[in-house]
């Protein structure tokens, strides 16, 4: 089930919801943090190694009641996701994909004649540049669910309350409120929601990434460019009407750059050089948004601005809890 997720990218889990991905998470990133903080006091060469591993596992029991209400929280995220699914299945009732050729004219606009992809044309001679590209697209799922849980286990702070707000907010007002008012399919669907064109844009991008892929598993490279078996399987289940989770066709905005900015945003508050890493995570995420023809190029940049302006909205209305309760 992990390697589907992680690597091939598919969801089998026919009711949209996201307690699978829930448990995959609690069982590995629980694992890979204790044998990692043990490495560490190995490597530090603390003298006790033993007994200050067991003031961790200690501590995990002293604050069981933040442990807990972590856990709630992941467990409510959960049912809030898979509604998220069922909402996001629904755009394209609404706004009829209506937006999508504006959205490739802006494009062109902003890269000066041409399509984004085109003006990066030279990063497609690179096979194992692209691969490495869809492998960090995949791994999104995993960063924004640990990135969230991160959260939920530290002790109240306004930089925690800031970051589990803008994430709903981000969720809302994007990924249901605009994705509906701009309803738009992105390249990767642009001939299949509009049947009919004369000349179908997207096509030399579509025949480059089949290029690619039928390279990488001819040159038995570890991975193929899964985002086009992905976007097979969101297409038929489009056709479907299918309720799963990660289901539901929507460009506009990126919900990938828009977490993948907000991840960057909140733990560059807990650790600067961390925020670093993600900061160049989310620019990867946006550079893969439209290589991979999931995205216009303008999904990316108005998601950016959207999740800066929730951020800062949110911080403004978000005290400190120290402030609310002298007694914490």
């Amino acid at each position: 089930m992990l390697y589907n997720i992680f690597v091939n990218g598919s969801f089998s889990f026919a009711d949209g919801s996201y307690f699978p991905y829930l448990k995959i998470l609690f069982k590995v990133v629980g694992a890979l943090f204790l044998v990692s903080y043990f490495i560490y006091l190995i490597v530090v060469r603390e003298k006790r190694p033993i007994r200050q591993f067991g003031y961790l596992i200690k501590s995990i029991f002293t604050r069981r009641y933040y442990i807990l209400s972590g856990v709630f929280l992941l467990y409510a995220i959960a049912f809030f996701m898979s509604a998220f699914s069922t909402a996001k299945v629904s755009v394209y009732t609404v706004g009829e994909f209506a937006w999508d050729s504006a959205f490739a004219e802006m494009d062109r606009l902003l890269f000066f004649g041409k399509d984004a992809w085109r003006f990066f044309d030279w990063l497609y001679q690179y096979p194992a540049f692209m691969m490495l590209l869809n492998l960090f697209y995949n791994v999104w799922l995993f960063a924004v669910l640990g990135v969230f849980a991160f959260f939920c286990f530290q002790l109240p702070s306004r930089v925690r309350s800031t970051y589990l707000y803008s994430w709903l907010a981000c969720w809302v007002a994007l990924g249901v409120v605009c994705a509906t008012l701009f309803s738009s399919a992105g390249p990767a669907f642009f001939s299949r929601v509009h049947p009919g064109l004369a000349v179908e844009p997207y096509q030399d991008l579509m025949e480059r990434l089949r290029s690619i892929d039928a390279y990488l598993i001819a040159s038995d490279y570890p991975f193929p460019l899964w985002a086009l078996s992905m976007q097979d399987w969101l297409y038929n289940l489009h056709v479907e009407q299918g309720v799963k989770a990660g289901a539901g066709i929507s460009a506009m905005p990126s919900m990938h750059v828009s977490m993948a900015v907000l991840m960057a945003l909140g733990l560059t508050h807990v650790q600067k050089w961390i925020g670093i890493i993600f900061w160049l995570y989310a620019f990867i995420i946006y550079i893969g948004s439209f290589l991979l023809a999931w995205h216009y190029a303008v999904d990316g940049i108005v998601s950016f601005i959207l999740t800066l302006l929730v951020w800062y909205v949110v911080g403004l209305f978000v005290k400190d809890p120290k402030r609310v309760s002298p007694y914490q």
